[in-house]
C-alpha cells in the first residue's frame, strides 16, 4: 500500500468514526445520481467519501418603503394547505407491474449487493464493497429473469467512488483515482481485466491544512466513444471506446454530462441541469421558466408539463420532489382520514402507485434516489423501479 493509500485509508476511518447518525428520513429528501445516462455532482474528498447534498431554497428579502401609509396592516401568513385525496394510490406492483423488480441485498457469498444502473433491460450492475474504504472492491450482475448473479471483476483501486459507474457500448465505464491523475477505466459487459483507456492530472483544490480536494468526472458512453466532464469546471471530452487520443467537444465549455447523450449547466434543485446540447446531433433545448427539467418532463409546483408545452399533468399528490428516468415523480398522498403515503407517479401512463403508508410510530424505508431507478430495502431484497421499456 503506497502513502496516498495508507492516508486515504486513516482519513476514511476517522472520518466514519465521527460521522453523526443520519434522521431516517433525510435520504429521501436527496437526489443522489447516476448510471449509464452521465453521473452529476461527483467531487471526491481526499478519503473519497460519498457526500449527501441537501438542496434549499434562497430566501428573498423584500424591503417596504421609508414612508409607510398612516395604518399598517399585519399580512396574514399564507398557509400551504396539502392537497387531500380520496384514496390513497394503490400498490405500485397493481399498477404497473412490469416497473418494480425484486434484486436480491446479498451475492452468493454472502457479501451486501448494492444495485447502480441496468446494462440492459433485464441485467442489473452494481458492486459489492466493505463500509467504508475498500482497496478491492467487486463488480456484480444480477438477472433479472434467471435470478442469477455474476462477478464481472475485482476492482485495484477504491472506486472513485462507485457512482461514477456507467454503460453503452458494450462496456462498464468508471475512473479512478491514482496518484494525483484521474484514469478512465473500462471492462466489457460480460466481464473482465480492467484496462485504462485514458488518464490525465486531476484537478485539485490545495488545502495544505485539512487535505486537498479531488474533483471527479461524470460519465457517459454513446456513439462508440467515451465522454467525461470535470465536476469543477465542466467542458466535455472524449476518446473512443477502444482508446486513442483524447479530445475536446466543441461547444461544450462549461457544460456538465446530464444523461446521454445531453450536457447542460447544473441548476438549483436535485440533478437540474438547463441549457442542453445534444453530443450527438447538436440539437440544443430551451429552459422553461420556474421549472426543474430531465430532457422531456418538467416539474412545476405541482404539475409536470412536456418541455414543448404539449402536455400539463396535474400530479396527484403534495411536495414532487424528484423526476427520475425522465418519468417517475416521487411525491406524497394525504386522503380523508388523515393517512399518509409515500407515492410514485409514472408520467409515461398518468397513473400513480404507493410504495408504502407512513406510519408515524415507525420509521419508514429510505428510498434511494438516483438518476435512471429508485430503491428501496424490502426484507432481504431490493424493491427497484426503472423503466422497463428502455
Amino acid at each position: 500500500m503506497n502513502d496516498v493509500e495508507e492516508a486515504l485509508r486513516r482519513t476514511f476511518a476517522g472520518a466514519e468514526a465521527r460521522m453523526p447518525a443520519t434522521p431516517p428520513d433525510l435520504l429521501r429528501q436527496v437526489t443522489v445520481g447516476q448510471t449509464g445516462r452521465g453521473r452529476r455532482g461527483l467531487v471526491l474528498a481526499t478519503a473519497m467519501a460519498t457526500c449527501l447534498v441537501v438542496w434549499a431554497a434562497s430566501a428573498v428579502t423584500w424591503r417596504a418603503p421609508e414612508s409607510p401609509p398612516a395604518v399598517t396592516a399585519r399580512p396574514t401568513p399564507r398557509i400551504h394547505q396539502p392537497r387531500i385525496v380520496e384514496e390513497i394510490a394503490p400498490p405500485l406492483e397493481q399498477v404497473l407491474p412490469s416497473v418494480i423488480a425484486e434484486v436480491p441485498r446479498k451475492v452468493p457469498n454472502g457479501e451486501a449487493f448494492t444495485p447502480k444502473l441496468f446494462i440492459d433491460a433485464r441485467t442489473m450492475l452494481g458492486y459489492v464493497a466493505k463500509k467504508g474504504y475498500d482497496p478491492a472492491p467487486e463488480l456484480w450482475a444480477y438477472h433479472l429473469e434467471s435470478r442469477t448473479f455474476r462477478r464481472l471483476a475485482v476492482i485495484d483501486h477504491p472506486i472513485a467512488p462507485v457512482d461514477s459507474l456507467a454503460v453503452g457500448e458494450g462496456v462498464i465505464v468508471w475512473f479512478e483515482y491514482v496518484d494525483r491523475d484521474i484514469h478512465i477505466m473500462t471492462i466489457p459487459v460480460t466481464g473482465g481485466t480492467p484496462r485504462t483507456v485514458a488518464s490525465f492530472p486531476a484537478e485539485l483544490d490545495v488545502d495544505k491544512v485539512n487535505g486537498d480536494t479531488v474533483h471527479g468526472v461524470d460519465l457517459a458512453v454513446g456513439d462508440g466513444r467515451i465522454f467525461w466532464s470535470s465536476t469543477k469546471s465542466g467542458g466535455v471530452n472524449q476518446v473512443p471506446v477502444a482508446g486513442g487520443e483524447p479530445s475536446i467537444v466543441a461547444g461544450t465549455k462549461g457544460l456538465r454530462l446530464s444523461s446521454w447523450p445531453w450536457a447542460g449547466r447544473p441548476a438549483d434543485g436535485p440533478g437540474a441541469m438547463t441549457n442542453l446540447l445534444n453530443l450527438s446531433t447538436g440539437e440544443r433545448l430551451e429552459d422553461p421558466a420556474r421549472a426543474r427539467c430531465d430532457v422531456t418532463w418538467c416539474l412545476i409546483g405541482d404539475q409536470a408539463t412536456r418541455r414543448d408545452g404539449s402536455r400539463v399533468l396535474d400530479l396527484p399528490g403534495n411536495s414532487p420532489l424528484s423526476l427520475v428516468a425522465d418519468r417517475f415523480v416521487t411525491m406524497s398522498q394525504v386522503d380523508e382520514q388523515g393517512r399518509k403515503a409515500e407515492v410514485i407517479f409514472d408520467l409515461a401512463t398518468a397513473r400513480a402507485g404507493r410504495l408504502w403508508i407512513r406510519n408515524d410510530r415507525k420509521a419508514s424505508p429510505t428510498l434511494y434516489i438516483d438518476t435512471e431507478m429508485l430503491y428501496f430495502k424490502r426484507g432481504d431484497k431490493w424493491a427497484v423501479i426503472h423503466d422497463s421499456d428502455r
